[in-house]
């Protein structure tokens, strides 16, 4: 539980820093795929997949591709701490030489071809991704 605490805490105040430094931003035409500010407030995985496909070239492409990094090194320190329990088995079984960069283009390719699932909840879309690729065989 101390875990969880600790990870909707860091989330929480990525969170608002990326709000607050957006809204710096003037509003430059977008050149995602349907990004929009709104996106950080990652109500669905296609939010997510918008924050974390920013075009290089965009205003917000920093914060985007900080947020979606952060995004996922919060979700998978979530599952290291939840795995340390005899209660939770690993969902995820990343080879070691994975990159977080990596563990983003699946995901990315992954609701890319199961857009069925953009409208669920973000960091249940990264578990579905993840598993698909680096199942923990028991």
């Amino acid at each position: 539980m101390k875990y969880s605490k600790i990870l909707v805490i860091w989330m929480s105040v990525v969170f608002c820093i990326v709000l607050q430094a957006s809204a710096s931003h003037s509003a430059a035409s977008d050149s995602g795929k349907g990004y929009s500010i709104e996106d950080f407030k990652l109500h669905t995985a296609s939010d997510l997949v918008d924050v974390c496909t920013l075009q290089a070239s965009h205003a917000d492409y920093t914060l985007a591709i900080a947020f979606c990094y952060g995004f996922f090194e919060g979700a998978t320190h979530y599952d290291d701490a939840i795995a340390r329990s005899p209660a939770h088995p690993d969902l995820v079984c990343t080879p070691p030489e994975a990159t977080r960069t990596q563990a983003v283009t699946v995901f990315v390719e992954y609701m890319n071809a199961n857009p069925q699932y953009g409208s669920e909840q973000p960091i249940d879309a990264i578990f579905r991704a993840l598993v698909d690729q680096w199942p923990c065989i028991k």
